[in-house]
């Protein structure tokens, strides 16, 4: 695992002091050593957190030529079954590490590498031969990679924008706000890839390839998800695939030459991680649960997982400061970030590094297998618009009259019901982040000419697919893209630890999208082919427990410790947010009167977490 940056540029002084600076501000993604390479007007450079063949493993590594060499973020999870192939081809590898395996399959394969990988990478080859540069990122996104074209003739990159923040502007590029991206943001709570914050600095889309010649700059897509057609088997059939698959994921994942454990919640996805784990042999696997206290506390579930499953389990108290919890976040996430659960996740992040480099975790499994409330909803909505908008008008006004609270079940159903008489895009928004649609931000907007964020939602995957595949489909192509894989890479990354997700390797993907929806969803039961694949061999709390999400309590915080914050900042005349949005609604959300039927605590978080990084950032600058 590293971070990664580099330049094509003409001035020495781009390639080598800006790139320098790059990596300084890398350090913490790659502790343990930093290098850099330079060959006519290409520059790439390195920190390395060294987790593979730790002796050998250097970067940038060239061919022994020095026709091609590669600075590489992530991990090649199937590099010993592709050495394998290599050697039996008769080629020589003289390291054991993945990185080794990139050069010898761009040799054979070119563009084509990224197929034969199946891992979280970005990687940047230069290839002398051809005079271009070539960048490329992992199938869903894992790992990052942001670059920036100052001239036509010229590129910059970086695995975090900091990064890519001195090589833009020693080329002399000035890093602006892009207005679209703050009015995305009121309603997404994170800025969507492929766009950032800054004008003309964008992130490589997932499972692309990009190649530069110092001309131009080309991105083809290289994979997609598929939802079709679906496969034909037995519901018996799959549930022994979907075992299978996933322990093969989780087992490649404990590829490690440094200390390795689990994140361990109470939660079905984590606890599936570690039963995968031990049955793989991981004898010595360390577990780690967060108590975080409260209701949504899984720490005694995770224990008792942790004794059925006969291993170890360390209790990592969760103790934040709020306020400092959020001034970290606004630093570490380089653009306005809203989902609070960063907030935590850098914090566990710390502690579990004390213990080991890398964990596994149960990330993806939502997304995957149908985990989410919403999808249970997205089933009934297809059912329910047969019938037009007479039974959401009914349910709507029932609910209205209710006091309910947002997370419990009528709260959900309340939302559910508004969303049925929405449009798709709108429909996606209520049901996720429920901040401000366009009718609304129409109504508050100062900041310019923008186009309407739902054009952003929902991704199409064609007019046969159905409405549970097309909310998976949004879902992975937007939420887990930009918001939960940048909360876990940064998070994770702030403490130089690396995360590993078996539920995101795309074979395992592949497989539960292409399921029946029934197999997935029924009855309103979620995730139901995980729960009677692992019926049995994890605790019965485990495979019927509800999902609790992990959050911390922020409608509370906003009234106690983040109280005199959110004054502090919000509530004077010169807030810098209202060069963008009208006072007013920053008043109504400090008063309690404005968008009452919305999630106004996210929203109330996101305008703190925005003027605390519109006044950290004066001018646009990181």
């Amino acid at each position: 695992m590293c971070g990664i940056s580099g330049a094509v540029h003409p001035d020495p002084r781009v390639r080598r002091d800006a790139l320098c600076a790059a990596l300084d501000v890398l350090e913490h993604r790659g502790p343990d050593e930093s290098a850099t390479y330079e060959e006519g007007l290409t520059a790439l450079g390195m920190t390395r957190l060294a987790v593979i063949d730790l002796d050998g493993g250097h970067q940038p590594m060239s061919t022994p030529d020095g026709r091609l060499t590669v600075v590489f973020n992530g991990e090649i999870y199937n590099y010993r079954e592709i050495a394998q192939r290599l050697k039996a081809q008769g080629r020589i590898l003289r390291t054991d590490s993945d990185t080794e395996v990139l050069l010898h399959l761009y040799e054979l394969h070119g563009l084509d590498v990224v197929d034969h990988l199946r891992g979280m990478f970005a990687f940047a080859i230069h290839d002398t031969h051809r005079q271009r540069l070539i960048l490329a990122r992992d199938r869903l996104g894992k790992k990052p990679l942001y670059y920036a074209q100052p001239q036509p003739d010229t590129l910059v990159f970086g695995s975090e924008l900091k990064a890519l923040a001195p090589l833009a502007r020693a080329a002399g590029m000035r890093l602006a706000v892009r207005p679209q991206s703050i009015y995305d943001y009121l309603s997404f709570g994170v800025v969507p890839q492929p766009d950032t914050i800054y004008d003309g600095v964008h992130s490589l889309p997932a499972a692309s390839v990009a190649v530069f010649d110092g001309g131009s700059l080309s991105i083809r897509r290289y994979w997609s998800p598929q939802f079709q057609p679906k496969l034909d088997l037995t519901y018996d059939e799959a549930q022994e695939k979907a075992r299978s698959l996933i322990g093969e994921a989780v087992a490649i994942r404990l590829r490690s030459d440094v200390p390795l454990g689990v994140l361990l919640s109470g939660g079905l996805d984590s606890s599936i991680v570690a039963h995968e784990a031990v049955r793989a042999g991981a004898g010595s696997l360390q577990t780690f649960t967060v108590a975080t206290g409260g209701e949504l506390d899984e720490s005694l579930v995770a224990r008792r997982t942790a004794e059925y499953l006969g291993v170890p389990n360390t209790v990592l108290p969760l103790e934040v400061d709020p306020v400092a919890g959020v001034h970290k976040v606004v630093s570490a996430y380089d653009q306005p970030y809203a989902d609070s659960s960063a907030i935590p996740t850098m914090q566990i992040s710390q502690l579990a590094r004390q213990h080991v480099t890398v964990v596994l975790n149960g990330d993806g499994g939502d997304e995957t297998f149908a985990g989410y409330r919403r999808y249970a909803a997205a089933t009934a909505s297809a059912r329910l618009d047969r019938f037009g908008g007479a039974p959401a008008r009914a349910a709507t006004k029932l609910l209205e009259a209710l006091p309910l609270e947002r997370r419990s079940a009528l709260g959900f159903a309340a939302r559910f019901a508004r969303g049925l008489s929405m449009g798709p895009s709108e429909r996606y928004l209520a049901w996720t982040t429920d901040m401000l649609r366009e009718r609304d931000k129409r109504a508050i907007w100062r900041g310019g000419a923008v186009e309407a964020s739902e054009r952003l939602v929902p991704v199409q995957v064609g007019p046969t697919v159905s409405a549970l595949d097309r909310l998976v489909a949004t879902d992975v192509g937007f939420n887990l893209l930009s918001d939960l894989l940048v909360k876990m890479d940064i998070g994770t990354m702030s403490a130089s630890l690396e995360a590993r997700s078996p539920f995101l390797d795309h074979e395992v993907a592949e497989l539960a999208w292409r399921l029946p929806d029934a197999y997935r969803v029924k009855g309103g039961q979620t995730k139901r082919i995980l729960r009677d694949a692992y019926k049995g061999r994890l605790p019965q709390e485990v495979i019927g427990g509800a999902k609790r999400g992990f959050e911390v309590p922020m409608a509370s915080w906003l009234q106690g410790p983040l109280r005199p914050l959110v004054h502090d900042t919000l509530g004077v005349p010169n807030a810098r947010v209202f060069e963008y949005v009208e006072p007013k609604l920053v008043q109504g959300l400090l008063e309690g009167t404005a968008f009452t039927d919305r999630n106004t605590t996210y929203l109330l978080y996101a305008m703190l977490v925005l003027e605390l990084w519109l006044d950290q950032h004066p001018a646009g600058q990181l």
